[in-house]
């Protein structure tokens, strides 16, 4: 929490930073003069806050660089259906592994996942080195939590050159919330469709068996797979924007 020199709080955060990315996340005004305490005290930070709140941060110099609807799926009150959990890709050679297999393979799918134009591959947010690097803090626990054995893999055994990642779901244990999907893709092929909601209808029915009693994610804005999360329950909590704060001179 930030407070003002009278001691009553502006704004309240949760603070995910990792390594040298500074992150701030569900920002949220507490009093007047909100917008401008995190513009001088979070300079340099990326922060995610509710869609009106970030457009006071831009005003202020800050930089826009992702909408996205945050989305819940209740699991203890609205239960997945009894067929879920052993859900299995129909086409042969195709196969459910737990993540096991190497990062490099990991990213060489989630990156096919996003073609150019694609809403999650913005231009200017297309260094490989840089999702490479995003992709290995999602993997160790440093930005959303550990890895959870709920997560899972499809392998396509039948490559000439070997089998292949083709799509892949990634859970972590966000102990200060609910357990957050982290990543969720599927090569474009017409071979893979329907692989990405069939890891999401598996691993929120092992969810609910496991006792969790909901999940959550990111979609960004515009991005047509909301429709499927609205197709399998996940419900809105509304819009929000991540925004880098500029640096303040020295």
């Amino acid at each position: 929490m930030l407070t003002g020199p009278d001691g009553a709080p502006l704004l309240d955060y949760l603070d995910r930073s990792a390594g040298d990315a500074r992150v701030a996340a569900s920002l949220r005004p507490l009093g007047p003069g909100a917008a401008r305490a995190a513009a001088e005290r979070l300079a340099g930070w990326r922060v995610v806050a509710p869609e009106e709140f970030a457009r006071e941060l831009v005003g202020l110099g800050g930089r826009a660089t992702r909408r996205a609807h945050e989305m819940r799926r209740p699991l203890a009150s609205d239960p997945p259906p009894a067929s879920w959990p052993d859900l299995a890709p129909e086409a042969g050679g195709l196969r459910i592994t737990p993540l096991d297999r190497t990062p490099e393979e990991v990213f060489r799918a989630l990156d096919a996942a996003f073609p150019p134009g694609h809403p999650d591959r913005p231009a200017d947010r297309d260094d490989p080195v840089e999702k490479f690097r995003a992709l290995l803090m999602l993997l160790s626990g440093a930005v959303l939590g550990p890895v959870m054995g709920l997560s899972a893999l499809v392998v396509d055994e039948e490559r000439p050159e070997g089998d292949r990642v083709a799509a892949g779901l990634i859970l972590n244990d966000r102990s200060d919330d609910v357990p957050w999907i982290g990543e969720v893709f599927r090569r474009p092929e017409p071979r893979y469709a329907g692989l990405g909601g069939l890891l999401l209808r598996r691993a929120l029915a092992r969810a609910s068996a496991a006792g969790l009693a909901e999940v959550g994610l990111a979609v960004t804005a515009d991005n047509p797979a909301k429709r499927l999360y609205d197709r399998l329950g996940f419900r809105d909590q509304g819009v929000f924007t991540t925004v880098l704060l500029p640096e303040r001179p020295d």
